[in-house]
This record gives structure tokens, sequence and C-alpha cells, in this order.
């Protein structure tokens, strides 16, 4: 037996005017039975499986050099690197023979096991046997810790682990050192000092 297509909606038409509650509560079912399907089935869909690293490009035996205006800014040379695929974080591994260059002349010089730039910031981390002094007399000669970081927009050293500092014959131990190369403002803490 055939059915027309209209007689299909008239009844379905005649059913929903002659009971529209139990129209609404099916209607209502229907569409928790899909929503419930959907949240289910997000469910037990697996997890796409979870990278703990960021992609990256890896280099060895790297040498760079930046300037700063026409005049060398800085130098330095790493056993490898591990950079970013969006080139904004760069990780140097075993750095060695880094110079800081102020108006062309050497200022200070770095060795550490890794040092980091931030691209977006301008930030640098060191760790790892970080050893930092200065060719220039005035400043500190000597700076050895675990990890340093430089603040470029603050114009901020920090050391958050223990410090060892030769300056002028002194021997000076802290256990931590802030120092604002803007303001010459600096923030120690606990602290020896030995020589003179």
């Amino acid at each position: 037996m055939a059915f027309a297509p209209g007689l299909r909606v008239k009844t379905i038409t005649e059913f929903v005017t002659r009971r529209p509650l139990l129209a609404a509560w099916l209607l209502a079912a229907a569409f928790v039975a899909v929503i419930t399907y959907f949240l289910v089935s997000g469910l037990l869909t697996p997890d796409a499986p979870a990278s703990l690293e960021q992609p990256q490009i890896k280099m060895n035996n790297i040498q760079g050099q930046g300037q700063r205006g026409t005049q060398l800014g800085w130098k330095f040379e790493a056993e490898s690197a591990d950079t970013s695929t969006d080139g904004m974080v760069t990780t140097y591994h075993h750095v060695r023979q880094a110079v800081y260059y102020l108006k062309g002349t050497p200022a200070y010089k770095l060795t550490a096991n890794e040092v980091t730039l931030d691209m977006r910031s301008q930030n640098y981390t060191g760790s790892g046997s970080v050893h930092l002094w200065s060719v220039r007399p005035r400043d500190l000669s000597d700076v050895r810790t675990e990890n340093i970081v430089w603040s470029n927009p603050l114009q901020t050293l920090t050391c958050p682990t223990a410090v060892r500092v030769k300056y002028k014959g002194y021997d000076i131990t802290t256990t931590h050192l802030q120092a604002n190369l803007q303001t010459g403002s600096s923030t120690l803490g606990g602290t020896s000092i030995h020589g003179g």
C-alpha cells in the first residue's frame, strides 16, 4: 500500500493540533536526545596526543653578532641552539665568548650553559654556571651565579639564586641580587663581604 506524501504531513498536523502538549514533550525529548548524543560522543572521542614541547628548529656551531645603530652591539659563540618555529624564543646551549659592546668597545663578557632570548620582550635568561664579567674598570669585575635574568624594558638584572661578586678587591656573596641599571638601585639578599 502506497502513501501519498501529503497524507503524512496531514497526519502529523492533525496529531499536533489535537495533542499539543504531547507534541511539545516529544519535541523536547528529541532535542535532549540529540544534545546528549553530541555530549557523549564528544566525551568518548579520544584526545589528540599532547605535545609537551613546542616544535623547534635546531642549529649547531652558532656564531652571532648584532648591531646597535652603526656599531657592533654584541657577538657570541654557542655550541647549539633551539629556536621555536615562530622564531620568537631561542635557547643557546654552551654559550662562550659572548661580548656585549657599549659605544663600539667591549664592556661585558659572558659564559653560561644556556642563554634564552625572548624576541617579544628582548629579555635574556642565563642558567647553569653563569659567569658575567666586565672589561671596564669601574663596573662589577666578576659575577658568578646559576641563574640570571636581564629584563630589557626595565633595564634590570636579577639573580634569583646565590651570587658571588668581585668588586674592587671585595668578595661579596649574597643569596640573591637585583640591580636596576637605569636608576642605579640594587637589592641584595643575605650578604657577606670579605677582603678590601
